[in-house]
């Protein structure tokens, strides 16, 4: 989304001299609020409103800084990266949080989903039990790539269970299971892991994003853009 304004609007009526420091200050102005919404706003917003399912986790730091600004004249555009890296791309992962819709697919959803043809949910309480999640409540990517390659062997090799630890996923109750899950069994420990569903998960927005981007700049941008132009005309 992108910030316009009108100077005199925000800050009251300007001399001749002043209107011309005008474009120079508000680039300024907009440039240290598109800073201070990348490094301290947004960042603390995601932190006061996003809790993983059942209370666990908080957001990580790739998401707490997923923020990108360009001030282009006295116009700021604000906007989320889109640069995947490894897995999916912050504006991706954030898109159904801030806008709503069908949940993103991280790359063990999309695996087990290929795999069962259902969609998984995470049952965080026993992942976090067994140890398999990060600080931020996200599967550690080794637990993942067991979890996976457990249900391949289920799934696709057909192989007789070991004695060791199994992941089963469980599709019609056989073998004293409830249906439609993901467990993790270890001896006579069974644990689920994943609920499975044949609907795709659909989230309400977490908060209003643009609502809360134009209150922000509405609330800092008069002063920011008073101090801009102070600086401007002691520099003259």
């Amino acid at each position: 989304m992108s910030i316009d304004f009108d100077v005199e609007k925000l800050i009251g009526k300007l001399d001749i001299i002043q209107k011309t420091q005008v474009p120079f200050a508000a680039n300024q102005a907009l440039k240290r609020f598109g800073h201070l919404f990348k490094t301290q706003l947004l960042p603390n917003k995601f932190n006061d409103s996003f809790d993983a399912p059942d209370g666990f986790g908080k957001p990580v730091p790739r998401t707490l800084n997923a923020a990108l600004y360009e001030a282009d004249g006295m116009t700021l555009r604000l906007s989320i990266k889109s640069d995947s890296g490894k897995g999916v791309s912050p504006g991706e992962y954030l898109k159904s949080a801030l806008y709503g819709g069908e949940a993103t697919d991280t790359a063990i959803h999309s695996a087990i989903r290929n795999i069962t043809g259902m969609y998984p949910i995470p049952a965080y309480g026993n992942l976090k039990a067994l140890g398999a999640l990060t600080q931020y409540a996200d599967i550690r990517p080794a637990y993942a790539a067991k979890v996976i390659s457990g249900l391949e062997q289920n799934f696709v090799r057909k192989q007789q269970p070991g004695s060791g630890e199994r992941f089963v996923a469980s599709l019609d109750g056989r073998g004293g299971l409830k249906t439609k899950a993901v467990y993790r069994i270890k001896g006579t420990s069974i644990a689920t892991i994943f609920t499975l569903s044949s609907r795709k998960t659909t989230l309400k927005p977490v908060f209003d994003y643009e609502s809360f981007v134009r209150k922000e700049a509405e609330t800092r941008l008069p002063s920011l853009l008073s101090l801009s132009l102070q600086r401007a005309m002691a520099s003259r």
